[in-house]
This record gives C-alpha cells, sequence and structure tokens, in this order.
C-alpha cells in the first residue's frame, strides 16, 4: 500500500488474515475474483503464486526485491536469532497494517520460535537466566497458565547435560506426572495430559452418560435396600413418607416407585423370616458346637424380651449373631425361660448343637439350666454354664463401694441405734437433687439380677465380722467418694459451672476440661469419676471457692472441697479399682471374651486385692473395701469348678496345659480331678472309634495300661466283648477260608503290642504329656492351623483339635446380648412406641444378620419383592385345608 492511497473498508478486512512475508513485500493484490469477471494471470513482478493456491509456502526463503512506490525508512537490522533465517518485513507488518496485523505478527513470531531445536532452546535460556539458581529461575518465569492448576507446584529435579527438570505431578491421580525440561515453555503436554484425565462432567454429559451405561433401577431391588436401610440403620419405617427423601430420589429417577411404610415394615418381616431358613442352613453344616448368650430386656415401650446371642467358630474365626428375640408374657421363672429358649433353640435347629450357654447371676438362670437338661436330651445342665465374667466384675466393684454406703454398719453402735442417721457432714452434701440419667438407668437394670447381687453383698457383714469398721472409719471414706460423686453431678448439671471449670482448665493446660458424669448404676464410672478428678484437683479446689458458685439457694460448691485426707481415700481408691476397669474394658471386645481367659484374670485380681488389704498403709476403709472384693472373687471362684467348660479350656490352650494349675499351688487332687474330667469328655464326645494311630504304617495296636486311663481301658475291652458276642453269634457252621484268614490277622494284632516300641497313646494323653508351648497367645488360631495342616482329618489329633476349638470358643461374657439390647433401644426409640414385638424383633435381628457375608441373598429376595410377586404366589397356592392348621384347629392359608 502506498501512502498516497488511503484504506479503504475493504481493504482493512482483506488484511485481517495471517499475513506472510510475500505479502509485505509485493504489490497490493487485486479484489477477488467475482462470477462474471474475466480470468486473469498472477502478477509477473510478484514471484509468489495466486492466493488460492493451495501449495504456496508459508515463508520465502530467498523473496524477490520489489522497491515500493515511497520507500519507507529503513529500520535498523535485528541481531542474529541463532543461525535461523528471519525475514524482518515482521515489523514492517506492524508499521503498515495496525493492530490486526501485529496480532499476526506476534503468532507468526511464536510459530517460529517452536522451530527452534533443543540445543537452541538451551542456549537462548542460559543466556536470559545466566547466573541464576533453578529456584530463583522456577520463580522468576511467573506462568500464568489455568492448566497448571491441575497439577501440584512442580518439583526440581537434575536432568541430563546440566539442566532441571520440572515435574508436574497429577492432583487427581497423583501416581501420574508429567516432566518437562527448564529450557521449555509449552503446556501442550500439559494440556494433553488434562484431557485425558478424568474430567468433571457437566449435567448434561453426566446424563448421557448415565443414558449409556444403562440404568440399574428395579423396584424390587429399592424395596430390599430400604427394608434392610431401616434395620440395619435403626431407621423409622415412616421415613419413605418424608418429602425430602421422596424428593432426592425422584431427582435420580422421576418414575421411582416409592413403596408405603406399611410396605416398608412388611417387606422386613419377609426378608427376616426368608433369611432365617439360610441361617438354619449355615449352623446345620458347621462341624463344631455352638455357644449361646441369654439376658433379659425390657423395651422402652414395656415389652420384656429374652435375647438370644449365638457364637461358634469356624475357618479360623469366631462369629456371633443375635439368635433371635423372645417375647416374654409371663413371669419370668426358670421353667417358662427354659421352655422358651429350648423352643427358639429348636427352631433353628441348634438344641443338640448347644454346648456352652453364658448366663448372669440370677437364680432364676439356675432353674432355667436344670430344667433344659430335661427338656434336650442329653444336655447336661449346670455343667455348660458359664457365668458372664462382667457381671461378676461388677458384682466386685460393687462389693468394693459397698463399704462407701450410706447405710453401713459401724461395730461401734448397737444394730437398733444409730444406723438410720446419717452423719450431719454427708446429710450437709444433699439437696434433694434428681438425676434424670441414674433414674433411666435404674430402669433399664435387671431387677431379678439386681436382687441376686445386692443379697450376696448384704451378706458380707454377717459372713465376715471381721470388715466391720468404727464410725469415724466409715465416715471418712463415705465423705471423700461422696463429694467427688456430688460434684461432678453438680458440674454437668450445671452449664455455668461446666463453662468455667473449662476455663480453669484451659488456663491450667490441663487435657481434661470437665469432670466425667457418675451413674452409681453403671459401676465404672465411679472409677473414672476418680481418676478424673485427681487429673484436675489442681483447679477443682479455685472452682468450688468461687463466689457466685456459693450464694444462697445456687448450688453452694464450698462444701464439696475435699481435704488432703480425703484426696488420699480418693487416690488409694482409685488404684484399688483401676485393674477392674481395666479387666472389665477387656472382656468387652467378643475377640477376647473367652471363657479360658476368665480365671487367670481372678487370680491377678485376688492378688491385687490381697496387696491392698495387707497394706497397713493404707486407710483401714480402703483395705475393708479390698477384703469385700477379695470375698465376692472366692466365691465365683469356687463357682467355676459347677461347670467343666474352665477347666476343659484351660487345659486345652498350649500355653496352659495342666503346668497353670501347678504355677498357681492348686492342690493335687483338684489337678487330678481337672484331669478325669477333660479325659471323660474326650472318651465320650470326642475321642474317634478304634484303637490309636501307629508311628508308622502298621497293625493299629491297642493302647498299653498307663496312669489315668483305666476307665478309657475299660470301655474298649467292654466294646470288644460286645463286638466278639456278636462274630460268635454268626459264625455257626462251616468258616470260609477267608473269615480264617481274617480271624488269624485279629489275634495276630491283638498280640502285636508285647514288647512293641512303635505303639503311642492317643491324642489327649500324648498333648498332656508334651511341655507348654509358651510361645501360643493365641489357642484358636493354633488348633486351627493344626486341623487345615492334617493330612488326616478323621484322626485324633483333628478330633482334639475340634474339641480344643469348640470349648475354647465359648464366650465368657454376656456382652454381646447386652450389646444386642443397645441395637434394640436404637430401634425402639423414644419416638417409636407404637412398634409392635413382631417389628421389634424382625427390624433388630435382621440387623444383625446382615453382617454376615452373603447371609441375605439379595437375588432371591428381589424376585419375592418384585411387584406382583405376591399375588402370584398367592394364585398358585390356593387354601385347602391341607396347607396347615393352627394350634386352635382353624386353616391357615399360605
Amino acid at each position: 500500500m502506498s501512502q498516497a492511497e488511503p484504506a479503504t473498508p475493504k481493504r482493512a478486512r482483506e488484511t485481517q488474515r495471517p499475513a506472510r512475508v510475500s505479502d509485505v513485500q509485493s504489490p497490493p493484490k487485486k479484489r477477488l475474483k467475482e462470477a462474471g469477471d474475466p480470468e486473469e494471470s498472477p502478477d509477473e513482478s510478484d514471484g509468489a503464486p495466486h492466493a488460492s493456491d493451495a501449495s504456496a509456502p508459508r515463508i520465502r526463503a530467498d523473496p524477490a526485491p520489489a522497491p515500493p512506490p515511497a520507500p519507507l525508512p529503513a529500520p535498523a537490522p535485528p541481531p542474529p536469532r541463532l543461525g535461523i533465517a528471519v525475514d524482518d518485513s515482521d515489523d514492517v507488518a506492524d508499521a503498515t497494517d495496525g493492530g490486526v496485523a501485529a496480532i499476526a505478527a506476534r503468532a507468526r513470531r511464536a510459530r517460529l520460535r517452536t522451530m527452534l531445536s533443543a540445543e537452541q532452546k538451551r542456549a537462548r535460556f542460559q543466556e536470559r537466566y545466566q547466573g541464576m539458581t533453578p529456584e530463583d529461575t522456577f520463580v522468576s518465569k511467573g506462568w500464568r497458565s489455568s492448566v497448571y492448576k491441575h497439577f501440584e507446584p512442580p518439583r526440581i529435579m537434575p536432568g541430563s547435560n546440566g539442566c532441571c527438570v520440572y515435574r508436574f505431578v497429577c492432583k487427581k491421580h497423583p501416581s501420574r506426572h508429567v516432566d518437562r525440561t527448564d529450557y521449555e515453555d509449552s503446556t501442550g503436554n500439559l494440556k494433553r495430559h488434562v484431557d485425558s484425565c478424568d474430567p468433571e462432567d457437566i449435567p448434561e454429559v453426566e446424563l448421557i452418560t448415565a443414558y449409556a451405561q444403562g440404568v440399574t433401577y428395579s423396584p424390587a431391588r429399592l424395596r430390599l435396600m430400604l427394608a434392610l436401610w431401616c434395620a440395619r440403620r435403626h431407621r423409622p419405617f415412616a421415613i419413605v413418607d418424608d418429602p425430602e427423601f421422596q424428593a432426592i430420589l425422584q431427582m435420580l429417577y422421576a418414575k421411582v416407585e416409592l413403596p408405603s411404610r406399611h410396605t416398608v415394615s412388611r417387606d422386613v418381616q419377609t426378608i427376616f423370616e426368608k433369611t432365617r431358613g439360610r441361617l438354619i442352613a449355615l449352623f446345620e453344616h458347621l462341624p463344631g458346637k455352638i455357644h449361646i448368650c441369654v439376658d433379659g430386656w425390657t423395651s422402652p415401650n414395656i415389652m420384656s424380651f429374652l435375647g438370644v446371642t449365638a457364637h461358634w467358630h469356624d475357618d479360623g474365626e469366631i462369629h456371633h449373631v443375635i439368635l433371635d428375640f423372645v417375647r416374654l408374657t409371663q413371669a419370668h421363672t426358670g421353667l417358662y425361660l427354659a421352655e422358651e429358649l429350648v423352643h427358639c433353640l429348636k427352631e433353628y435347629g441348634i438344641a443338640d448343637k448347644i454346648l456352652a450357654v453364658t448366663c448372669d447371676n440370677a437364680g432364676n438362670n439356675t432353674s432355667m439350666l436344670d430344667t433344659m437338661s430335661f427338656l434336650i436330651p442329653g444336655y447336661r445342665g449346670i455343667e455348660l454354664r458359664v457365668r458372664c465374667f462382667g457381671h461378676v466384675l461388677n458384682l466386685v466393684v460393687k462389693a468394693i463401694l459397698s463399704q462407701f454406703g450410706r447405710r453401713r454398719r459401724a461395730v461401734d453402735e448397737d444394730e437398733t441405734t444409730g444406723s438410720d442417721e446419717l452423719p450431719s457432714a454427708i446429710a450437709e452434701l444433699d439437696d434433694g437433687d434428681v438425676d434424670e440419667e441414674e433414674i433411666r438407668a435404674a430402669k433399664e437394670t435387671d431387677e431379678d439380677r439386681e436382687a441376686a447381687d445386692d443379697a450376696v453383698i448384704a451378706g458380707l457383714d454377717d459372713e465376715l465380722p471381721e470388715l466391720v469398721l468404727t464410725r469415724d472409719e466409715i465416715t471418712a471414706g463415705q465423705l471423700a467418694l461422696e463429694k467427688v460423686l456430688k460434684l461432678s453431678r453438680k458440674v454437668w448439671n450445671s452449664p455455668t459451672v461446666r463453662a468455667e471449670l473449662a476455663e480453669l482448665a484451659a488456663e491450667a493446660e490441663l487435657k481434661s476440661t470437665v469432670l466425667v458424669r457418675s451413674v452409681k448404676t453403671r459401676w465404672n464410672t465411679v472409677t473414672e469419676v476418680l481418676q478424673r478428678a485427681q487429673e484436675m484437683r489442681e483447679v477443682l479446689g479455685e472452682l468450688c471457692k468461687k463466689s457466685e458458685f456459693n450464694k444462697k439457694g445456687g448450688v453452694r460448691l464450698r462444701r464439696f472441697l475435699i481435704s488432703d485426707d480425703e484426696w488420699t481415700i480418693i487416690n488409694s481408691l482409685s488404684q484399688l479399682l483401676d485393674p477392674f476397669l481395666f479387666a472389665t474394658t477387656q472382656i468387652s471386645t467378643s475377640s477376647r471374651a473367652l471363657v479360658h481367659e476368665i480365671i487367670p484374670y481372678i487370680d491377678v485380681l485376688t492378688r491385687h486385692v490381697d496387696d491392698f488389704a495387707r497394706d497397713d498403709s493404707l486407710e483401714p476403709c480402703v483395705r475393708a473395701a479390698a477384703k469385700r472384693g477379695r470375698a465376692i472373687l472366692d466365691k465365683y471362684y469356687q463357682l467355676t469348678d459347677d461347670s467343666i467348660i474352665y477347666r476343659i479350656a484351660m487345659i486345652l490352650h498350649p500355653a496352659y496345659k495342666l503346668q497353670y494349675f501347678r504355677d498357681q499351688d492348686w492342690p493335687a487332687e483338684w489337678i487330678n480331678e481337672a484331669v478325669d474330667i477333660i479325659k471323660t469328655e474326650w472318651i465320650h464326645n470326642y475321642k474317634p472309634d478304634g484303637p490309636p494311630e501307629p508311628a508308622a504304617p502298621a497293625p493299629e495296636p491297642a493302647p498299653g495300661p498307663s496312669s489315668g486311663s483305666k476307665g478309657k481301658e475299660r470301655m474298649s475291652t467292654g466294646g470288644s466283648s460286645t463286638s466278639k458276642g456278636k462274630e460268635r453269634a454268626g459264625t455257626s457252621g462251616r468258616r470260609s477260608a477267608a473269615a480264617a484268614s481274617g480271624q488269624g490277622a485279629r489275634t495276630r494284632a491283638l498280640f502285636s503290642t508285647i514288647g512293641s516300641r512303635t505303639a503311642r497313646p492317643d491324642a489327649l494323653t500324648q498333648y498332656l504329656e508334651s511341655p507348654p508351648l509358651t510361645t501360643i497367645d493365641d489357642p484358636l488360631r493354633y488348633w486351627d492351623l493344626i486341623i487345615k495342616s492334617s493330612n488326616n482329618p478323621l484322626g485324633g489329633l483333628c478330633a482334639l483339635a475340634r474339641m480344643a476349638l469348640d470349648f475354647l470358643s465359648a464366650p465368657g461374657s454376656s456382652t454381646d446380648a447386652e450389646r444386642a439390647f443397645s441395637r434394640g433401644h436404637l430401634t425402639v426409640s423414644r419416638l417409636r412406641h407404637s412398634l409392635n414385638d413382631e417389628s421389634v424383633r424382625a427390624g433388630t435381628v435382621l440387623g444383625s444378620w446382615a453382617r454376615i457375608p452373603d447371609l441375605i441373598d439379595e437375588k432371591d429376595l428381589e424376585a419375592i419383592l418384585k411387584p406382583g410377586a405376591r399375588k402370584k404366589a398367592t394364585a398358585s397356592k390356593p387354601a385347602t385345608k391341607n396347607a396347615g392348621t393352627s394350634k386352635a384347629g382353624a386353616i391357615v392359608v399360605e
């Protein structure tokens, strides 16, 4: 374009295309040919082809000079660019064609930079950032592209040829990264990674993806999931009626069919009944015994249940499940409980598989077990009882704390004078407060069990008169404990006091900011209250002295100030109770609450209370409390002799065997009795038929006489006499040569053990004669490996392992039954008191069954819950008189 020719709008539009070098150095092109224009040839003075020629080169290496009509001032030549011949016409275009051409020129220069070789880029980079560290170079670059947000800040790593490498790690997939050398600025590889990474789809894309993948909605499956959700998570059935819940599902699928709350309730019942059949089949195929825990419970809507949990060992693991919630409608006599429990066990087909029954110390449980021995043939009742060790520990703690009870009789008082009057110092602490938590906890307690416990504790003063102290000794302990318990209750019941205590604790940099809430019926909380009070001792005194908490009609905390002597009693009592808290915590876990641990626990705790009882430096009330605890431990230690479970489980622990009893100084007659018990159980119920296994392939020998095996030997002799009689009865007439040959083999085998050194004792005798394996801490795993690694699953060693797994898996506590009641409390909340007993039973039990893998057959249940399936089933099974008859004689329609 010449200076005399103004730029026309059409010409300006033509210059918007990317400028080429030839465009600047050639005369202006004519307008594009329109329809009807004559053919024209390219300008002879222009060395470039026509614009329509697609084969035209983008950059001409040696353009032919064409002097313009009005020459422009020649710009200064640019410096050489590392051997690349670049035409300086870019600057001319910038000056002549305006802003649009300038943008085109910058784009063209960017293209030229991509044509640089790696060596040339490295040389430019070193020239630009000469003398700077890699970190300074990285900071000075100041990348602004949004693509970098997809990656973590790059790590600088050493590269080849003295350069550095920036490693960009993906935020979504940290295992993936992109490396780039420091002299590169291109984001192409980074963008390609971002495009291939999982993008966040927009709603339209999500809908398309969901359509392409197919819809998995199923009305039957939705009903199944809703029923299981309500059962497992204790949701009310009416949750399906919530408008918000319905809106959420309709947003996900507009045509969703939501069942009513009545349908959900029926579905839970249906799933419960169908799954019960699968649980029965599971029990039928178990190789070992099953143990049960039994405990009574009253629901918040005043319905009484007998909770039953089942426990068994299979494939190296202990499994437990809520078996059933049995509705109780009569007085809880032993006879009634036994009838209901046996009926439940027979319904599940496990009445003949039951070994241990774990229950608490209530008297009706004893009569229940006695009655069960008549209702289940062969069941041994009391011999298979395990007393819940959690309740035993609870009773020991109650006995210890009974020393600090308000009605404690003193040795210097008459039984008729002054025993009902509280000391004035203790009466001063009362202000008539009612603790709702204690009232609720008292309602949850088992009245029969509490009555039995109270009777045991009440008899301590009469059985052990040396435990009775003077009035002053009793009052000293009572005051110390009452002050701590009352103060903790005041703190919990007053938000203002609690906030002030938290502030004082924060200023003193204490870890704890509030006292533990005490509940007298939950005895372990007393230990926790004492421990927390000692941690916060330095601020409790300051709290009690504050004037705002000592006004008339207020909380009056000054009366709870604890003296140094009282702190000494609190510290000693806390140390006395702490091992019982630890033991209770340990057995609260199903994997640890096993029967073989109970006797060692009792032995440890007995030594502990003996140490306190003999320590004359302790306060009299603490020593007397320790003696009370020892009396209860002795009582229930002796009661373990009523059951065979404890001693057999102890002996079958590879690390204990008989050596544990010797180490604990058991009398020889006690140990011999334990050996007789385990041998009797082995011979009658577990020992395989036939002679013991030989050490090498040979005729199987009979066992030789050994100490402690006479009873077994006699039984074997009697058995052989019977078979001999049968043989004589069938040998009349001529015997064949084969029969004579067989008789000769039996005769030789009869005398083969004389002088034989290859015979070995049976599996139990060999086990008892071998030394304990003190490194074994998991007996169940040990015996499970014995079974899995044996080449003879029908041999004596596998039979002994099976016996060991049966006895060692017996639960030592009914903690799981109590957890079942906790699930029941969640099912029957304060807002769900209208639930009937069947809904409580099905919802609570099904929630426990759902934890067992593959027990709930979802495909089968989906077919049953499919809309219209119930009607089809009813139509295919018409009601007939032969379909079934109820107890009253009415026809039952299936």
